[in-house]
């Protein structure tokens, strides 16, 4: 019977320490993910330096100043420029602190990007009011917002391409494939991952993605991921299609639903576009 008991204090113990870790801990971390991408449809002389960061999920467990913190990091690594992709506020209907939303905006206008800064919707970002704030604040932020649109940086030459959200914008398959240039390399902002596969026929060479957390609490047991974030789940796939694309998950800053991360460690992603020799 003591043993029992020793072994059930033990378990008590490390199911504690396991929780403090991905309620306090984890979620406060922040790491920088670096991949180097090459291509022909790139100019030799110069790289492209992006840096990704997505589903902030801002709330009481990830306020503006932890996002001022994420702001600190992205400037460090003197990004060209700079995508978010979906997910500012976890709950705008419930969002307790709408009487200071200002310092949100003014936390994303110090991020430096001299190519330009651009943002696609969530589906966090659709619902009680939170389209038309999330448009506000992501412009008052100096951002771009790509809905089913497309910016051209000239000078390497680059299109990003931004998608509506997948579940509950309006996904413009047709107008997404027109705005794919052969000659061009083309990025794709896409909050939800696995849709991807909708343009594999096509001229799309990387997706810039989040939505998955990635997984955001992994245990061997228990690993969710929801709807669109199934197949491609964090970090970078590279796909045999004659384009050879690339997915990267972004597994995000904050947390959705419950405010714990475990083996996801939010990360922001440098991505280094050069041209291939």
């Amino acid at each position: 019977m003591k043993k029992i008991l020793k072994i059930f204090g033990i378990m008590v113990i490390l199911a504690l320490i396991l929780y403090s870790y991905a309620r306090i801990v984890e979620p406060n971390l922040l790491t920088v993910k670096y991949e180097n991408i090459y291509s022909p449809y790139v100019y030799d002389k110069d790289s492209l330096k992006i840096v990704q960061f997505s589903d902030t999920h801002i709330s009481k467990y990830y306020d503006a100043e932890h996002l001022k913190k994420a702001v600190d990091k992205i400037n460090a690594e003197k990004p060209d420029i700079v995508v978010f992709t979906g997910d500012l506020i976890e709950r705008y209907n419930k969002y307790d602190n709408k009487d200071k939303i200002y310092e949100i905006w003014e936390a994303l206008n110090e991020i430096n990007a001299p190519l330009g800064k651009y943002a696609v919707y969530g589906n966090h970002d659709y619902g009680g009011g939170a389209e038309r704030a999330f448009r506000e604040i992501m412009e008052k932020g100096g951002f771009q917002i790509l809905q089913n649109e497309k910016a051209n940086i000239s000078s390497y030459p680059v299109n990003i391409i931004g998608m509506d959200d997948s579940i509950f914008g309006t996904l413009d398959k047709e107008t997404i494939i027109s705005f794919l240039d052969e000659g061009t390399y083309n990025i794709i902002l896409s909050h939800e991952p696995d849709v991807a596969d909708l343009f594999l026929e096509y001229a799309a060479d990387l997706f810039l993605t989040g939505h998955s957390h990635g997984g955001q609490v992994n245990l061997p047991v228990i690993s969710y991921t929801p709807p669109l974030a199934q197949k491609y789940i964090r970090g970078m796939y590279d796909l045999n299609n004659y384009r050879q694309t690339k997915v990267y998950v972004n597994v995000g800053l904050g947390t959705s639903t419950l405010p714990l991360r475990f083996m996801a460690i939010p990360e922001l992603t440098v991505i280094t576009i050069n041209g291939k020799k």
